[in-house]
């Protein structure tokens, strides 16, 4: 019990129960034991918080407690359950109508669910600000104790539980850092500010200043978002980046377009889209929660799954809903949500390497014993999970026959096997165990693959976790080499290099740009699937990379480099490796080590969902003759009806019915849009055009013809028009046709 008299009184336990031992011992799985362990907590306690780091857990878990019972002993909660099935089960908790909820972290915070015993966890939480939070929802009342149990579930699990233990007991959180000038949801901001007035520019800018994470946004960025938004890049001729408000240069104003308004009912917020499907009653149609994309697109109608504290029958799948109906009890599939993994702060991973590296001098010293006593004293270990952490890091010490990776000791492990074991032809792999978290290996395994790329001439499989960086190789590699490739000089531009091809900076950009509203749904309450907004914003990726100054781009690189990274930290460990304070030690091993297997899921998890895309991007030799040859055929030419070409080219210069322009800044964004556009089309749609809007119009005179464009388009275009005719005329050999030519122009 930690006591204070400013602080709250908290007791921490770390609990391995025997018969989980011994299930393990004989090679059965864990969780039917676990749960008899937890109906036992359950009976002792008027009111239980369950808490898992997954949603997929919560529903297992609770469908594992409740599947001998006669009536529900817990209820699950989590993001995925509809608010009013999540808000029930948080009033029959608070009423003393429910035993226990097991929950994800939709519980952590924010809602009051009366009075708790105990708060269970089960895994270690991602981070220790997560952990205090959990455990202080119990014992609310004044002079109460908060009780709060880990069960760990796997063998890592053990070491960050005795690290959280320490931090818990020394208040030890993580540092905040707030964000700053985030430029994807100042594009928000600036469409909902005159989606209902308009606003001087430099009142919106003043105005945002005044708010603590805009205090220091510059102009020159505001006024990139502004013209992003105002259509500057609309000239790609890509949808996404059409204008969302209508910004009057003379007066300086802005408002919001009519679209503009709609993408921002439609799909404002911060919260990524993954596309869910919504999961609904058959018959009454109400909405009982979100369902993976990728778990409906394996499902088939008549499958029955457990959700929310329920059975389910699937009767029908659309494209935007999964229809169900009650089905019996028993069922023992729950669905699963694929999600990026949360990576562990460095101030975290960094309590996880001092504890090694203090255990690891006490373990070369033969003092298991002390150790033992230490954690049951000290870090409220009971004995079965202080021998079952002794003895991992026993295992790995032999196995590897040098000292625990630490704080200041990185262990480099060639494994002479591919991932999980896999014994095949040049199947090997190279470990570096760093213990630094994943912000900062993350950033460290893209600068070491850009530089591997430049020394072995190929892009390695490279696996990131918290703990460790896993490189698949080919042929003979000295892994002594491996900490050399990657120094303080010229690391920036390896990170660079290799940041802006990854399929993280790709996830950051979808989700930048779907924030400011770029990438957003066609139709209210309809769901774009993930897989088309990869598709979307890939293209819009693709087209932007073109501009210098693109703001959606700017700000995708901060978010990587500034909220997901840990630049300082990466720095730091940099100057350690090279001035030696972290020494490096190099083994080669048959199998992997204890600390190596616990990847070998992560690993092959991602390999399993990984396509078939080939690891260059340079094309092939095949002759192009022999390509034509083989699979040309003039029938597979596909065939369009003149009369869809007509329509669809009416709608877009909108002269077709229902597509004109209904008033005069509707009309003057058309004209900015389409650069020219002939006299008769704007005699014609000019109707509502007024008389001084008219007159602002300038016109060219090409031929006989006269052409309107836009008063900010005027001088681009003529310039255009100008590099067109020296060209044409410097492609004219006799002087006699060019001064013809001239006299024509």
């Amino acid at each position: 019990i930690v006591e204070g008299r400013d602080q709250k009184q908290i007791q921490f336990r770390v609990r391995f129960p025997e018969h989980v031992r011994a299930a393990l011992d004989a090679g059965q799985k864990i969780w039917e034991p676990l749960t008899d362990s937890f109906r036992g907590i359950i009976a002792a306690n008027a009111a239980t918080l369950f808490f898992t780091n997954s949603r997929r857990l919560a529903e297992r878990i609770t469908l594992k407690i409740n599947d001998t019972e006669l009536t529900p002993l817990a209820y699950a909660h989590h993001g995925s359950l509809a608010r009013e099935i999540r808000t029930e089960v948080e009033t029959r908790l608070k009423a003393g109508e429910l035993r226990a909820i097991v929950a994800t972290n939709s519980l952590e915070m924010g809602i009051d669910i009366g009075s708790l015993d105990e708060v269970v966890m089960i895994q270690s939480p991602p981070s220790i600000a997560s952990a205090l939070q959990r455990i202080g929802r119990a014992g609310h009342k004044v002079g109460d104790v908060s009780r709060g149990t880990l069960f760990p579930t796997h063998a890592q699990d053990f070491v960050e539980a005795a690290a959280l233990a320490e931090c818990i007991e020394s208040r030890d959180l993580e540092p905040l850092v707030p964000i700053e000038n985030p430029l994807d949801v100042l594009a928000q901001i600036i469409v909902s500010m005159s989606a209902s007035q308009t606003w001087h520019v430099d009142d919106i800018y003043g105005l945002l200043r005044q708010s603590y994470s805009y205090r220091t946004l510059t102009r020159e960025q505001f006024d990139l978002v502004v013209e992003m938004l105002a259509g500057r890049y609309a000239g790609s001729r890509l949808r996404d980046l059409k204008p969302r408000i209508v910004y009057e240069r003379i007066e300086q104003t802005l408002h919001a377009t009519k679209g503009a308004v709609y993408a921002l009912y439609n799909s404002g917020g911060t919260i990524p889209d993954r596309g869910y499907f919504h999961l609904r009653h058959t018959d009454t149609g109400a909405l009982i929660g979100e369902l993976d994309e990728e778990f409906v697109w394996e499902a088939s109608v008549g499958q029955t799954f457990a959700f929310g504290t329920q059975g389910w029958q699937i009767n029908r799948i659309t494209h935007n809903d999964v229809l169900v109906s009650p089905a019996k009890a028993g069922t023992a599939a729950t669905p699963f949500w694929r999600s990026e993994p949360y990576d562990r702060t460095f101030h975290y991973s960094n309590r996880i390497g001092e504890f090694l590296e203090r255990t690891d001098a006490r373990l070369d010293r033969s003092d298991q014993a002390g150790v033992t006593a230490d954690l049951m004293r000290q870090h409220g270990f009971d004995a079965a999970a202080a021998d079952e952490l002794i003895a991992y890091l026993d295992r790995q010490r032999e196995h590897t026959g040098a000292p625990l990776p630490h704080r200041r000791h990185v262990l480099i492990e060639h494994i002479r096997t591919g991932p999980g074991g896999y014994q095949g032809p040049d199947e090997e792999q190279i470990v570096m165990h760093t213990l630094w978290g994943g912000r900062v290996n993350r950033p460290y395994a893209l600068a070491l693959s850009a530089q591997w790329e430049r020394e072995y001439g190929y892009v390695p499989e490279v696996h990131v976790d918290d703990d460790s960086i896993a490189i698949q190789t080919r042929g003979e590699i000295d892994p002594a080499r491996i900490v050399d490739l990657v120094r303080p000089i010229g690391f920036d531009v390896l990170l660079h290099h290799a940041l802006e091809r990854s399929g993280f900076f790709g996830a950051r950009f979808r989700e930048c740009a779907g924030r400011a509203l770029l990438v957003t749904r066609q139709r209210f309450n309809q769901r774009m699937p993930l897989w088309m907004s990869r598709m979307h914003a890939k293209k819009l990726l693709t087209t932007v990379k073109q501009y210098a100054d693109f703001p959606v781009l700017l700000e995708t690189f901060r978010t990587c480099l500034v909220d997901e990274f840990d630049m300082a930290a990466l720095r730091r460990v940099l100057d350690e490796l090279g001035s030696g304070e972290i020494g490096v030690t190099t083994v080669a091993t048959a199998a992997p080590s204890p600390f190596a297997a616990n990847i070998a899921w992560g690993q092959i998890g991602r390999y399993m969902y990984a396509d078939d895309s080939p690891e260059g991007n340079g094309a092939s030799a095949l002759s192009d003759d022999l390509i034509r040859a083989a699979v040309f055929d003039a029938g597979l030419r596909p065939r369009v009806d003149p009369a869809v070409i007509e329509a669809f080219v009416a709608k877009r210069q909108r002269i077709a019915p229902g597509y004109e322009a209904t008033d005069t800044s509707d009309l003057t964004e058309w004209l900015k849009e389409r650069v020219l556009m002939t006299q008769h089309e704007w005699t014609v749609m000019g109707a509502h055009v007024s008389e001084r809007d008219a007159a602002s119009v300038h016109w060219l005179r090409v031929g006989e013809r006269r052409w309107a464009v836009h008063p900010e388009l005027a001088r681009s275009v003529t310039e255009h028009l100008l590099g067109d005719v020296d060209k044409s005329l410097a492609d004219v050999g006799d002087p006699r046709d060019r001064n013809q030519l001239m006299r024509e122009i």
